[in-house]
């Protein structure tokens, strides 16, 4: 590696006499980095210069660098330049620390090195960036300042038709019970067409975009609904030089992220298949309408009303994108941090879920509040399992229970079949019993059962197990939780053995008359829920083997293979044969 000190500094500057040569060279002993830096005339800016740099981990190669806020100001640049050079095997472009960069593959080792790379790669990409640059067309920086108020009425709602450039130029923001964004490709491509053909044309008649909603308050005006449609406009304007006060909205959660980054690149691969569209910029703001409809100081509660019953254009909401907006109404204005908080943790986890699972399986939410705790609450209840789709029936199973407004709920018990306490309380709630459905994840009780019955009318079964069974180990943990198991799975699976059909919806009521829910809440210990438990199992009978079917007897091997799996665990010896 050629090392970088005043000489080999000098040498470079005479070696190109027409270039603005930098360097940091400190004097003294090895230095951690040393660079030299070789500015284009192209652009006056100390951002986008050739490098050779050693310290540390630098390999010591010549790379041309796009720094700063390389994006907006090189991202059409680096494009053209990276399909100008994709078939050189010389040249390996990435995004690092700094911004982004195209690296030469030699490694520099003398002065001739480094003056024959250099050489290179100025003879090469100044010619190309003078090209480029040609065509590139250069758009001045426009920012839309928020000087706008809609007209303050005497009444709680009122309705407006305004220009986009009038919405654009109010105080938008994001609150925090807003699902994230989320627009798909096909939504703003859709959206990109729509716009461009109308402003495209010669038709003067303006552009309707349907009806957002928004919450006014203290100067500024919250998007309860219209956040895709204004979010990705602003993105487009942006995209041709043009700020508006919503792109300073920070997104807290990382899918909204990688969304608002990937739509970045397809509004910027659109603009440049449309040029011209700069030049339309004041027809795009001029033409296009929405019907506005404003709640003018009202409270949050009343905003929350108008977000639970209305869509986004093409996204349904869903109960926990409800449940997140139903809870944080209940925490007062003046806990913004704290509001803000349970909006990030909630997001956090809805996150997590779609990332850590497939098409085979479920998000650790949906598994403990859906599939065990719905259930065991309308157990305790004696009232019938919905477990019909799109109808929000966990929205309102977890909504907050009624209260008498003189006395306050009080009690952190977190206990699953409680009342459901609006507001902090219910967030911590969720939280508690995920962190549980974990802990239960892990026992060999659970991993047996989970993975010997999978797919098909096997899985109904299983689910109503590990409910009855999550229920005992949200009250006694992990004692004797072998013995629950296979007398929990013997008394529910008579269900399969005396039943020509499974059928879900019979299954899950099946569970519930086994009143096993009840008998757990009752039960001060371990062994008076085992002791009952081994009653109602001695009463049952499997039928003659010969009058079995061929389903009845697998559900019989597969419970007969999980209980010898754990007979170890097994305290109760008649539990042992309880399946077989």
């Amino acid at each position: 590696m050629l090392y970088i000190n005043n000489w080999s500094i000098k040498m470079l500057k005479q070696k190109f006499p027409n270039y603005k040569v930098t360097s940091y060279c400190p004097s003294g002993s090895w230095q951690t980095s040393r660079y030299i830096q070789i500015h284009i005339d192209a652009y006056n800016d100390k951002n986008l210069h050739y490098e050779y740099r050693i310290d540390g981990k630098w390999e010591g190669r010549v790379e041309l660098h796009f720094e700063g806020d390389w994006e907006t100001k090189y991202g059409l640049l680096i494009d053209r330049l990276i399909n100008n050079t994709q078939n050189s095997d010389e040249l390996i472009w990435s995004e690092w620390n700094y911004g982004y960069r195209c690296q030469h593959s030699s490694k520099i080792n003398t002065i001739e090195d480094l003056y024959q790379t250099m050489s290179y790669m100025i003879e090469l990409f100044d010619s190309l960036i003078r090209s480029v640059t040609s065509e590139i067309p250069v758009f001045d920086e426009k920012v839309i300042s928020c000087d706008r108020q809609l007209p303050l009425k005497d009444c709680t709602v009122d309705i407006f038709e305004k220009k986009y450039d009038d919405i654009a130029r109010l105080h938008l923001t994001i609150p925090n019970y807003q699902r994230i964004y989320c627009w798909e490709e096909n939504n703003v491509k859709c959206l990109l067409n729509d716009v461009f053909e109308h402003i495209s044309s010669n038709n003067a008649t303006p552009y309707r975009l349907g009806t957002i909603i928004l919450h006014s308050h203290g100067g500024r005006y919250d998007i309860i609904d219209g956040q895709q449609r204004l979010v990705t406009l602003a993105l487009l304007l942006a995209e041709v030089g043009i700020k508006t006060s919503l792109l300073e909205e920070r997104f807290s959660s990382k899918r909204s992220i990688e969304y608002v980054r990937y739509n970045k690149y397809l509004i910027h691969e659109y603009v440049q298949r449309h040029l011209n569209i700069r030049d339309k910029v004041e027809r795009l703001l001029s033409l296009l309408e929405f019907n506005v409809l404003v709640l003018q100081n009202t409270s949050i509660d009343l905003a929350y009303t108008f977000f639970s019953n209305h869509n986004s254009r093409g996204i349904a909401l869903s109960d926990y994108d409800l449940l997140k907006a139903h809870h944080l109404r209940y925490i007062p204005s003046t806990f913004e941090q704290q509001s803000k908080h349970a909006a990030e943790v909630w997001n956090k986890m809805i996150e997590d879920g779609r990332k850590d699972t497939d098409s085979t399986t479920v998000p650790d939410y949906v598994r403990t509040l859906d599939t065990y705790i719905y259930r065991l609450r309308r157990w305790m209840r004696k009232k019938v399992c919905d477990d019909s789709a799109d109808n929000y029936r966990i929205k309102r199973e977890y909504e907050a229970a009624p209260v008498v407004e003189e006395i306050p709920p009080f009690g952190e018990r977190f206990y699953f079949n409680e009342p459901i306490q609006g507001g902090t309380h219910f967030f911590s709630y969720v939280e508690q019993h995920i962190n549980k459905y974990r802990s239960f994840s892990k026992t060999e009780e659970y991993t047996v059962l989970h993975c010997a019955m999978q797919g098909g009318s096997d899985q109904w079964y299983r689910d109503i197990i590990e409910s009855v069974l999550f229920c005992y180990f949200l009250k006694f943990g992990a004692y004797y939780l072998s013995d629950a198991l296979v007398v929990i799975m013997r008394i529910l699976l008579q269900h399969r053995y005396i039943s020509s059909r499974a059928i879900k919806s019979s299954i899950v009521q099946y569970a519930g008359d086994s009143e096993l829910v009840l008998i757990i809440d009752q039960a001060t210990s371990p062994t008076f829920f085992l002791a009952e438990a081994r009653n109602i199992a001695k009463e049952l009978s499997y039928p003659v083997r010969q009058d079995m079917t061929p389903i009845m007897r697998s559900m019989r091997m597969k419970a007969s293979n999980i209980a010898r799996k754990l007979e170890q665990n097994i305290v109760v010896e008649s539990f042992k044969n309880l399946n077989r």
